[in-house]
């Protein structure tokens, strides 16, 4: 009897052990489970709707939730400024069908341009030099600014974001993005408009245009327009952005209402006459050798120049665009005198080679022209070269 009670004492002892491992396994199973289901589940996109879709950048029926979770480091000399891309959730994107995958653009750059501001304000205390030279080739050449200099980020670094996030999203992969400033990703920024030149820097690019019958405030607005401009120095593969030179177009920078064609009509609005002075830019840039990346057009035409010849800007939607190609830095100088604006371009002499450039156009109606640019050297045209087509509407009043 002893040894059976024995027995039996054991084989409880057994049955609860063995009952206990398979409720802790069954716990266990309950536990992984929801966790193994959720590794199973892998994400893909949803069919776009349309061809095209517009939504934003967090919406994760057509884009890897993963992008939310990686980041944007730039780095400047040891500096780090680093965002998650969560920061761009919002951020507007069209989305299309590329091949079978989905293709993204941004249509709101306003966050990556914070992004690079923030940056900037940073980078103006640990660039800041005083009297520094822009440009010293060693051998008598030189661009030095007068006053403070530091450097910022160029402008197109927020579309270069932009378009280095597209391709990776396309691409497929989730990543961070990461990115070493150095000398072609900076522009320098000066307090003062004083520089001083080389003598070997010479007149290659002119244009001046007349506001004789300009009222008060549009003659104004464009000495403030050409304050603005005025010594700008383009470095070499540097691309600069006029109407960005002009902004903001605000009274607190000095501008007025006046005359402005917006929406097919000659009406009032603040800044009006800037124009004149960007498309005095642009044929002056022609002139000098310089590549224009964008041109827009006025809507209706221009007094101050011939059809063809005028360049307009608007924020958000025209802009004029300029390249140096030459190996050294290009100087504009802008200027007002006598109801008169004149942009003169400034090429080291050694650049040019004895070469030089006329923009011109060709009226094919009162509404239309063709316009060209014919080179020379040493003074015998060489070639002439098409440049674009301009159409334009007939002038119509506010309330016609």
């Amino acid at each position: 009897m002893p040894a059976m009670a024995g027995r039996e004492v054991m084989m409880k002892q057994t049955k609860l052990i063995y009952t206990t491992a398979c409720a802790a396994l069954l716990a266990l199973y309950v536990l992984l489970s929801p966790l193994k289901a959720h590794a199973r589940q892998s994400w893909s996109p949803q069919p776009l709707p349309a061809l095209t879709y517009d939504t934003v950048f967090g919406d994760s029926l057509y884009i890897d939730p993963a992008w939310q979770t990686q980041k944007v480091t730039i780095s400047y000399q040891g500096h780090s400024w680093v965002t998650g891309m969560d920061a761009f959730a919002n951020v507007p994107v069209r989305l299309s069908n590329e091949n079978g995958k989905i293709g993204l653009r941004f249509r709101d750059q306003s966050v990556f341009t914070s992004y690079f501001q923030a940056i900037n304000a940073e980078l103006a205390v640990l660039t800041l030099q005083e009297n520094a030279p822009l440009y010293d080739n060693g051998a008598g050449s030189y661009i030095r600014q007068n006053g403070q200099l530091h450097y910022e980020t160029k402008p197109e670094m927020a579309q270069w974001l932009a378009d280095t996030l597209s391709t990776m999203v396309l691409a497929g992969p989730t990543g961070d993005i990461s990115l070493e400033l150095a000398p072609q990703h900076l522009t320098p920024v000066s307090d003062s408009r004083d520089i001083t030149v080389s003598p070997d820097f010479v007149l290659s690019g002119s244009c001046t245009t007349s506001y004789a019958t300009s009222s008060a405030n549009r003659c104004s607005n464009i000495s403030v327009a050409a304050s603005h401009i005025h010594n700008t120095v383009i470095m070499p593969g540097q691309t600069i952005s006029v109407s960005d030179a002009f902004l903001p177009r605000s009274s607190a920078n000095g501008y007025k209402p006046a005359g402005v064609y917006l929406n097919g009509v000659h009406t009032t609005g603040m800044g009006g006459g800037v124009c004149q002075v960007s498309s005095t830019v642009y044929n002056a840039a022609m002139n000098a050798g310089l590549t224009v990346t964008e041109r827009h057009q006025h809507s209706m035409p221009v007094s101050y120049l011939p059809h063809g010849l005028d360049a307009a800007i608007a924020n958000g939607s025209k802009d004029l665009k300029i390249r140096n190609d030459y190996t050294t830095p290009v100087i504009l100088q802008a200027t007002t005198s006598g109801k008169k604006v004149t942009v003169n371009v400034l090429v080291l002499e050694s650049e040019l080679d004895g070469r030089s450039w006329k923009l011109w156009a060709k009226q094919l109606d009162h509404l239309s022209s063709k316009s060209y640019l014919t080179s020379y050297k040493n003074g015998k045209e060489i070639k002439t070269t098409f440049v674009a087509s301009s159409k334009y509407k007939p002038l119509r009043e506010s309330g016609e």
